[in-house]
């Protein structure tokens, strides 16, 4: 009778023990088929919050416009900086991970690039959002539970999250991603998270299959394991996570820099490839459906970016480009657009020239626009600089036959399409000085509108091509100025080139911003000849625009400004890894010392 009552207990033990590990599995079970979409409610709460802040930015930004455009107290007022968001700027917004250096990329060779390292603020994002995966995969999981139970549930959660993290990495690939505008965050950073989430997407579709392939072995072996791969369900998941490790594999800055349009195909078709397996792998469950959002997503942009481009290069007449070659291995292009927009400063197109490479497409800043007449003193390079030659009237290359509208690019070749292009324009015989004509296909327009009408105080640094980021700030600002509808009072342009054959780059354009009504009391120009010899004459045509040797004093000319500032400092750059990086560094000590100052670089770090 003992032995018959010890007998029922331990089943009853045993029964209650399995119902109460089916309970536990159930419940895993629900939370992990909910877990995408509390996933995607974080996403977009995160969206909201973000979109929050920078609705509030804007906010301020716009009321300082409006109190700052008339000489009054707003000024003194906006040149006044709060501690705690200079300390903020100083030790988090505005700081590279380490130290002083963010965008000076770490290279050993030209064909050793590593990269950039992002900002300290972008790292410790990057960090909360793997920390957030880590948690996201982990919470709840029964780890006293046997290994084949908990491996099954971490596996299973791994993939989940590997898909629905495909959501977000396709959004943040396309140049078309609506939050760029909507948001106010760069496609250079948009792409920058792009990369990190993508190599935690892979990370995670290896957990995946790795979790899934020791149950199996400890079941059954490897024999077991042979068999297993044989089935289409496991092999179709495999060959996508094999996928996933070739373009993690293929993707560093190292690769990317030796070839880019080699591997943008490659990822392309890939991607491709990768989602193709995975939908057959997926195709009976409920995350199919996250999959074929990003499918849907990832294709609509790229419909969407061809419809783009055949709007704008394609109409009654096609999209020219006239091509200048200019010392310095550059070339000024002007292209004419059957669709014109209304330009803005800070946009940028994708130009695609098919003589050339019809499947290579560039982003260039436009630097210029232009409609009818323009404003000139004299053919000479020198002359562009000066105020004091005469002003005569004359038709720019880009407008001389039909007027319409055109917008301006300054390309320095290097390797890729610009190499490309420049041997083009050479075997033409357009090293005269000549313009040679070129069928064009251009996308856009792209980027985000920061406006600089608000700021007391603007300093623009620019090194080399940089220059085209910066010209249309500055027309801006000074029409503003002239009109009362800006609150600039001081613009300082500082622009660093080797040599003064550079100055040819803008001169059509410096004819007319030198022109301007009103440009004397506002702007200062300062052009630093790294490269001149000591017995090559340096001559500043006036005080407002300086030619001066060597490299600039990037600390002893921005605390000038800001001792003399009027209203908020905005500090642009747009130049090479050295001179941004102390242009940030300068920048971070002014807001540590209470000065009122914005931030902003400009970049393309694909």
């Amino acid at each position: 009778m003992a032995t018959i009552i010890a007998a029922s207990f331990f089943l009853t033990l045993v029964a209650a023990e399995q119902s109460e590990d089916d309970a536990t599995l159930q419940y895993l079970t629900e939370l992990n088929k909910s877990l995408s979409t509390n996933y995607i409610y974080a996403l977009l709460a995160l969206t909201a919050i973000v979109f929050l802040y920078q609705s509030a930015l804007r906010l301020i930004a716009h009321t300082r416009h409006l109190a700052s455009m008339n000489n009054g107290g707003a000024q003194r007022y906006f040149a006044i900086g709060s501690p705690a968001m200079g300390w903020i700027k100083d030790h988090m917004l505005y700081a590279p991970t380490f130290q002083h250096k963010r965008a000076t990329e770490i290279k050993f060779s030209r064909y050793l690039n590593f990269g950039t390292i992002p900002t300290r603020f972008q790292t410790l994002f990057i960090c909360a959002f793997i920390t957030y995966n880590v948690f996201a995969c982990t919470w709840n999981i029964p780890w006293s539970e046997p290994e084949a139970k908990v491996l099954k549930v971490l596996g299973d959660r791994a993939g989940i999250l590997s898909t629905v993290n495909l959501l977000p990495i396709v959004v943040l690939a396309t140049i078309k991603n609506p939050f760029i505008a909507l948001l106010g965050i760069s496609y250079d950073t948009y792409n920058l998270m792009h990369r990190w989430l993508g190599r935690l997407c892979v990370l995670q579709a290896i957990v995946h299959t790795l979790a899934n392939l020791i149950v199996k072995v400890q079941k059954q072996g490897w024999a077991g394991v042979e068999a297993w791969l044989t089935h289409p369900f496991i092999l179709n998941g495999f060959i996508a996570t094999l996928g996933f490790v070739i373009l993690f594999l293929h993707s560093p800055k190292l690769i990317r820099s030796w070839a880019y349009e080699v591997f943008l195909y490659v990822h392309i078709v890939v991607v491709i490839v990768s989602f193709a397996f995975l939908w057959l792998h997926l195709k009976d469950f409920s995350a199919r459906f996250l999959l074929i959002g990003a499918i849907v997503i990832w294709g609509g942009s790229r419909l969407w970016r061809l419809v783009t481009l055949a709007y704008r290069s394609w109409g009654r007449q096609s999209c020219q480009a006239a091509i200048q070659a200019l010392p310095g291995d550059a070339l000024r292009i002007s292209l004419s657009s059957p669709r014109p927009w209304t330009f803005k400063p800070g946009q940028s197109i994708f130009l695609t020239i098919p003589s050339v490479g019809w499947h290579t497409a560039h982003p260039f800043s436009i630097a210029w626009t232009e409609f009818g007449e323009t404003l000139s003193r004299s053919n000479s390079v020198k002359s562009a600089f000066d105020e004091k030659t005469p002003i005569s009237r004359i038709r720019e290359l880009e407008v001389e036959a039909t007027g319409k509208q055109s917008y301006g690019l300054i390309i320095k070749a290097k390797t890729g399409l610009t190499k490309k292009l420049l041997d083009s324009v050479e075997r033409a015989g357009g090293l005269d000085g000549s313009t040679i004509s070129f069928s064009a296909c251009i996308e856009g327009p792209y980027g985000i509108e920061r406006s600089m009408s608000s700021y007391g105080t603007v300093m623009l640094f620019a090194s080399g091509v940089g220059i085209t980021h910066q010209i249309p700030y500055v027309k801006e600002l000074i029409e503003g100025y002239a009109n009362g509808t800006v609150a600039a009072r001081r613009i300082t342009l500082v622009w660093v080139i080797p040599s003064t054959d550079c100055l040819e780059w803008v001169r059509p354009w410096m004819h007319e911003i030198l022109g301007m009504k009103g440009r004397r009391d506002v702007l200062r120009v300062a052009l630093y000849i790294t490269r001149a010899g000591l017995s090559q004459p340096i001559r500043s045509p006036s005080e407002t625009v300086r030619m001066l040797r060597g490299r600039p004093d990037v600390a002893g000319i921005m605390q000038r400004e800001a001792a003399e500032k009027e209203g908020c400092m905005g500090v642009s750059v747009c130049a090479g890894g050295g001179l941004a990086d102390e242009v940030r560094r300068v920048s971070r000590v002014l807001c540590a010392n209470g000065v009122n100052l914005d931030f902003m670089e400009e970049g393309f770090g694909w």
